[in-house]
């Protein structure tokens, strides 16, 4: 068929294989092969006149196909929930001029290629749920447009110090899923120097990472632009967050919740952006510091007494004018 232009082949629930005679379909554009889920031979696609590919949930293909002549043509190609291992540089190049990468839940991906960081436009990259997928190249550096990185739920332990270059990096999540072993049984996860980098920064969610050892930085007061926090069951002990973090200028959200420290840093005095603490299910915390004065929720336990003892005690004694009027909502 030496004129087609369309082939949508989309749910075909019994289609194994592709023809590799499609290479030799040189004006055809469009391609849908979106939840072809057996589908596992594909090999060849003309690139001459391709512009859109989608081979998203096609979870039995392991192999991205040869496209045969790359054209002129800006390409749209969708991945994400396919079987592939890797991400072949072939699929980047054709996709220079790419502002949003979803790869999220490609289960069988385990690594990224290093030519990543030719897509210099990219804003929005997700490899959210790539269960195997456990670093990143440094050559994410590079991607200096970009604004979003979700990375969580997958195996990354470390991110590349390359990683602070970015400097209009606005999310970035490293999140984990709640293990049913608990988190002592599961990979420490490392927080890299920041070194004045990523300027732009508003939210950061390392959820269920486990920050046992000394996982965050000691500089981590220098992300002057974070709004919110997320630090919830990540296995936090005394001395685990750092004094700095209360040079955290502009946060609004701090979550802390289920976390095994006793003391909260005296640093956190002058955290005076915060508006929300969320210290739920914090066992082991006897005490917090300084009443910060522009706080206007607490969440924590109703079965604390030391909590609610030591809360009061700072909103009683503190001598900013108004303080006691400051703190909206104590939620239990």
């Amino acid at each position: 068929m030496p004129n087609l232009e369309y082939l949508g082949l989309e749910e075909c629930s019994n289609l194994t294989t592709v023809h590799h005679s499609l290479k030799d379909s040189k004006k055809l554009k469009k391609l849908n092969l979106r939840d072809c889920k057996r589908l596992a031979t594909f090999e060849f696609v003309s690139g001459v006149s391709l512009e859109y590919l989608d081979i998203q949930g096609c979870s039995g293909l392991e192999k991205f196909p040869s496209i045969k002549e790359k054209g002129k043509r800006k390409k749209r190609i969708h991945v994400q929930c396919s079987g592939l291992s890797e991400l072949p540089s072939a699929m980047i190049e054709h996709q220079s001029s790419l502002t949003n990468l979803d790869l999220s839940g490609m289960k069988n991906l385990e690594k990224l290629s290093r030519s990543i960081g030719k897509l210099k436009h990219l804003v929005m990259l997700k490899v959210s749920y790539c269960s195997k997928l456990s670093s990143l190249p440094k050559e994410i550096g590079h991607l200096e447009n970009l604004e979003e990185l979700d990375a969580s739920y997958t195996l990354i332990s470390q991110p590349p110090s390359s990683i602070f270059r970015l400097n209009k990096l606005k999310l970035l999540t490293f999140a984990k899923q709640k293990s049913e072993a608990g988190l002592e049984d599961g990979v420490h996860f490392v927080f890299p120097p920041v070194n004045g980098g990523l300027h732009s920064l508003e939210d950061l969610d390392l959820s269920y990472c486990n920050l046992l050892d000394g996982g965050l930085p000691e500089d981590i007061g220098s992300l002057s632009s974070l709004k919110e926090l997320n630090l919830s069951y990540c296995n936090i002990i005394d001395g685990g967050l750092p004094d700095d973090i209360g040079s955290l200028s502009s946060l609004k959200k701090l979550n802390l919740r289920g976390n095994n420290f006793e003391h909260l840093p005296q640093g956190m005095a002058r955290l005076g952006s915060l508006q929300s603490l969320n210290l739920l299910d914090c066992k082991s915390l006897t005490q917090l510091p300084e009443f910060i004065p522009q706080l206007g929720t607490i969440y924590a336990d109703r079965r604390n007494d030391s909590i609610y003892n030591s809360l009061f005690h700072n909103i009683s004694s503190s001598s900013v004018p108004g303080s006691r009027s400051l703190l909206r909502r104590f939620e239990v």
